[in-house]
């Protein structure tokens, strides 16, 4: 066998465990194939990224912030192009999990300001840099933004399509949002659609698909319709531990949410 391309073949390897949410498999073969190219690699670049976004996949912000911290800084010399744009929009959301909502914002602004002045309104990382800053926005001030999130939706969904993986966050985005501000029914058809297109496009077992399934389950808890609610957190906490395994962080968080809502 040739190893001229077995760096390509190892990116691709990873990458389909990341889009196929296999979160712990991509973070090993990214850190893999960060040992073995040549910093100055396009590869090495791409590896980084992919790291990071697996990193934050599992729960580990802090380190999925350092990842980002690390791509910011060999873009110094090229401040608005999509790298530093696409790594600054991850890097508000790494910031904004932590909680340090005031950076976070500020980051995400940033993001925006240098997508839309470089590479224009349309282009997927500067949508990508507004749904980060919906994202903080969303947990700062979910009355004042909910339409411009709703906006921010459409806008995603008209220039990268309702297939693309962004336009699915942006929804999922929708959803939280209507849940943070308790318009039950709104939520829960939002949380319906979610979950109809992550396991149409994802498949079932994706961490995703879970997550949005326990989101639903919320939503109903917080409706007063408890009988639903319990009945489907017990189906996606059995789901996510037989698809996930039990000592996964998303199947962590889920019987968190379980214990919540059924008390038990």
């Amino acid at each position: 066998m040739s190893t001229a391309t077995a760096p390509d073949e190892a990116l691709t390897k990873a990458e389909r465990a990341y889009r196929d949410g296999q979160f712990y498999e991509a973070e090993v073969l990214y850190h893999e194939l960060l040992g073995n190219v040549p910093r100055e690699s396009h590869l090495f670049a791409k590896a980084l990224r992919g790291r990071a976004l697996a990193l934050h996949g599992l729960g580990r912000f802090h380190d999925a912030e350092q990842e980002l911290r690390r791509i910011l800084l060999a873009c110094i010399h090229e401040p608005e192009g999509e790298r530093a744009v696409d790594a600054l929009s991850h890097l508000a959301a790494a910031v904004c999990e932590q909680e340090r909502f005031i950076e976070a914002e500020a980051l995400a602004r940033d993001a925006v300001r240098r997508g839309e002045s470089a590479l224009g309104q349309r282009h997927e990382a500067t949508l990508l840099a507004l749904l980060a800053l919906g994202q903080v926005l969303a947990l700062t001030a979910p009355a004042e933004s909910e339409p411009c999130i709703r906006e921010t939706r459409e806008v995603i969904a008209r220039a990268l399509g309702r297939s693309h993986p962004v336009t699915w966050s942006a929804q999922h985005l929708l959803m939280a949002t209507l849940r943070a501000l308790g318009r039950w029914d709104e939520a829960e058809q939002a949380a319906d659609s979610l979950i109809v297109t992550r396991e149409r496009h994802q498949g079932a077992s994706h961490p995703y698909a879970l997550q949005a399934r326990c989101d639903l389950a919320l939503i109903l808890h917080a409706a007063g319709k408890q009988l639903e609610a319990s009945a489907a957190a017990d189906g996606v906490v059995d789901a996510s531990v037989r698809a996930l395994g039990p000592q996964h962080p998303v199947t962590a968080r889920i019987r968190q949410d379980h214990a919540t809502i059924t008390g038990r």
